[in-house]
């Protein structure tokens, strides 16, 4: 059996709590994730608007912070203008990202709409690829003027009195990658992100605002993107964006770990967690160079972990082009995958100090967390287990802890720990939620030594799990990977106490028992 242990002390809380838009994610309209998506009106579950309720009733459950939009790739086309209005004056467009037609049938007020459906607010991105400042300022004076002016007046005629009130807007998206249509170099997009920022800033002095950060680890850019843009943006920007998707072969090549050694794979995580640390060191770095009080915070706004298993098949490979709404991957993340995607979202609920903002990706099919096809009810990955998880019960103060735990070699990482975890403590309710990861196949003995804590009672021992890693949910089977809730906690003098399963994503849950 193997062995953790963390040492948790409430004096070491963190001073500000987990921001609640850690807890968001990101819709794009690519292959089936808006048309046969979640927007399908031929469905029996359609709602009046066209929207399948089943996929509604889902997405709420997570508790959505924000939800990033339109894209993403397709931004770098995206023509604002053919999104409002009435929907029959509305052109077809040549999606030049994904290579599909766009109806423009869900835009700007329909995905609003959607929005505030599943309880959520907007995060607006701009096209900075193929268009400029006043575009943007644009686009602001529509969603956010109060009115007077003719965009604000344009959008009262499309039946939109009230302003939409969009608070965080994405200066852009991937716009050094070579498949970005549009794509500039550091110094281009650094200048034109700062004059966009000002327009936009003069249309809606409160808004909040990310800059592009590098797209990925394997780009020659890599940093030095960061560093140049930051120099141009540090002043008129909030945030700096990081996208990762572990385990997508571009990103991770699979010359560098061997993905038949399932904790090598497991590792890819770590490489998720160094990503992070690289991003904070340059915004540490201009801001030393700049000689400034203000912190740079991180966006995350694109993550997920990819399945790369035999049964799996990549996002869009073998759409034909020019259709609209492709139907894309129709299997389930494997529990592998599932936990990797656990580990992830552990590494960023530990760097929630810089990432103020979290956008899984993508939200709806491809690796998403709800899945649906027009034939087919909708159902659940195993990530929407543990981003629900961790939305419920991760929006307190992260307790800075010591951890040990027995260690192994993987195919190409040495001294590996078998435990990965993160404390959150809620003051209002006196909770303490560990979240715990055992990443290996024996049992784990797992201790939590805490003080300064009164006397604690468990309340649950929650674990994400399958009963092999392999298994995948799926529209016949949707339970395969679920949440067990179990009451196996002990606490004694200080000590918690229980046994993690073999390969399994934890919340453990217990309290301060108030005298």
């Amino acid at each position: 059996m193997k062995r953790g242990i963390i040492r948790a002390d409430r004096g070491y809380l963190r001073k500000e709590a987990v921001d609640d838009r850690v807890f968001s994610a990101f819709v794009e309209h690519a292959g089936n994730v808006i048309y046969n998506g979640i927007y399908q009106p031929e469905h029996p579950l359609a709602n009046a608007d066209g929207f399948r309720e089943d996929v509604i009733q889902l997405v709420k459950e997570l508790h959505l912070a924000g939800i990033r939009y339109p894209g993403g790739n397709f931004i770098c086309s995206y023509r604002w203008e053919d999104t409002v209005g009435p929907v029959e004056e509305r052109p077809v467009r040549a999606d030049l990202a994904w290579r599909q037609r766009e109806p423009n049938i869900v835009g700007l007020a329909e995905f609003e709409k959607w929005v505030k459906a599943v309880k959520s607010e907007l995060i607006m991105a701009v096209n900075l690829s193929t268009r400029g400042a006043v575009d943007a300022a644009n686009l602001v004076e529509y969603c956010n003027h109060p009115g007077g002016t003719y965009y604000s007046e344009l959008r009262k005629t499309h039946g939109h009195e009230v302003p939409y009130g969009v608070h965080v807007w994405c200066v852009g998206n991937e716009v050094d990658g070579p498949w970005n249509i549009g794509q500039k170099r550091a110094e281009e997009y650094g200048w034109d992100a700062a004059e966009a920022a000002k327009a936009m800033r003069r249309i809606d002095p409160k808004i909040e605002l990310v800059a592009v950060g590098s797209s990925g680890t394997q780009l020659d850019t890599y940093l030095e993107w960061d560093r140049v843009v930051l120099e141009r943006v540090y002043d008129s920007c909030d945030y700096i964006s990081l996208h990762r998707y572990m385990g997508m072969p571009a990103i991770d090549e699979l010359s560098t770990y061997d993905r038949r050694d399932t904790g090598d794979y497991l590792e890819l995580a770590s490489r998720l967690e160094r990503n992070i640390q690289d991003v904070i060191a340059a915004c540490d770095y201009v801001k030393g160079r700049k000689h400034s009080d203000k912190t740079m915070y991180i966006s995350l706004d694109e993550y997920n972990a990819v399945d790369i298993g035999p049964e799996a098949d990549d996002f869009l490979k073998e759409c034909d082009p020019w259709e609209v709404g492709p139907c894309t991957r129709r299997t389930g993340i494997s529990m592998r995958t599932t936990l990797l995607f656990g580990l992830g979202m552990l590494a960023i609920l530990r760097h929630t100090d810089r990432i103020r903002i979290a956008c899984q990706s993508i939200l709806i099919n491809g690796d998403g967390m709800v899945m649906c096809s027009p034939d087919e009810d909708a159902w659940v990955n195993g990530s929407w287990h543990i981003f629900r998880l961790c939305s419920l019960y991760g929006r307190g103060k992260v307790l800075e802890t010591v951890q040990e735990s027995d260690r192994y070699d993987t195919a190409t990482c040495k001294d590996v720990a078998a435990l990965d975890s993160v404390c959150i403590y809620h003051e209002d309710t006196k909770e303490l939620d560990i979240f715990a990861v055992n990443k290996t196949e024996e049992d784990m003995e797992f201790t939590v030594q805490a003080a300064g804590f009164q006397q604690l009672q468990a309340l649950e021992h929650l674990t994400v799990t399958a009963e092999h890693l392999s298994d995948r949910n799926s529209a016949k089977e949707k339970n395969k990977i679920t949440t067990v809730s179990t009451q196996d906690i002990t606490c004694e003098a200080g000590q918690i106490q229980c046994i993690l399963k073999p390969y399994s994503w934890n919340v453990l849950r217990v309290k301060e028992r108030i005298e």
